[in-house]
Order: structure tokens, then C-alpha cells, then sequence
């Protein structure tokens, strides 16, 4: 099993933050569920560019943390929705915050985006 050579810092709100929601879909994720986007297929669609089986597993680790639901219907092909917890949805103000805030910067963070590549 993989064991992390950095010990984790969990005396500070930012790092649990920061170590539970680590995921380059996350918080994506988290936003279209609360958008109304239960299904696998549904956020496969919306998030088009990310890798099904990296998805899959970013969703069972915000299972896993307690930030969104997962229900599993038993029917002949089975089915998998989501939905967020109140854990999740108290998450919403803040990702609704940095939204706005990469909109209200777009040019800046944009520059700063190419001048990286």
C-alpha cells in the first residue's frame, strides 16, 4: 500500500480542506450534482475532458469523505445516482464564490495561464 512520505498537517481548517478535496474534479463534481446531474453518464457528458475512470474514483472518495450520496437501484442494468449531503451543499457558497471570482479575472488568470505553457 502507498504511504505518503509527507506526513499529513491536519492542524490547520485549510489543510483538511485542502487534502479532502484535492481532486482535479472535485469540486466540479460537487457543482453538478447540486445542478441536478445524478448519474455517471449524466456528469461524464458534462465534464467531457476528464477520464471516466478518474471520475469514478473521485466520486467514491467524496462518497468516502461524506460529501455526496450514492445510491445504487438493483434493477436488471443497474443504476448509480448522486446526491450531495448537507456536508456537500454547505460546500456550495464557496465554490459558487471562486467561480465568480475566476470570471471576474478571467484575463489576468488567462495570461497567467499561457505564460505557464
Amino acid at each position: 500500500m502507498y504511504e505518503k512520505k509527507i506526513p499529513l498537517r491536519l492542524d490547520c481548517g485549510l489543510h483538511l480542506f485542502k487534502e479532502l478535496l484535492n481532486g482535479k474534479w472535485k469540486l466540479m463534481l460537487i457543482y453538478y450534482i447540486s445542478a441536478g446531474l445524478k448519474r455517471p453518464g449524466e456528469l461524464q457528458r458534462k465534464i467531457h475532458t476528464a477520464d471516466r475512470r478518474v471520475l469514478t474514483n473521485q466520486l467514491n472518495e467524496l462518497v468516502k469523505h461524506g460529501f455526496v450520496d450514492k445510491t445504487i437501484y438493483d434493477t436488471k442494468v443497474p443504476k448509480v445516482e448522486y446526491k450531495l449531503t448537507a456536508l456537500g451543499q454547505s460546500l456550495l457558497p464557496i465554490i459558487l464564490t471562486l467561480e465568480s471570482w475566476g470570471e471576474n479575472n478571467r484575463i489576468v488568470l488567462e495570461k497567467a495561464l499561457e505564460a505557464s505553457m
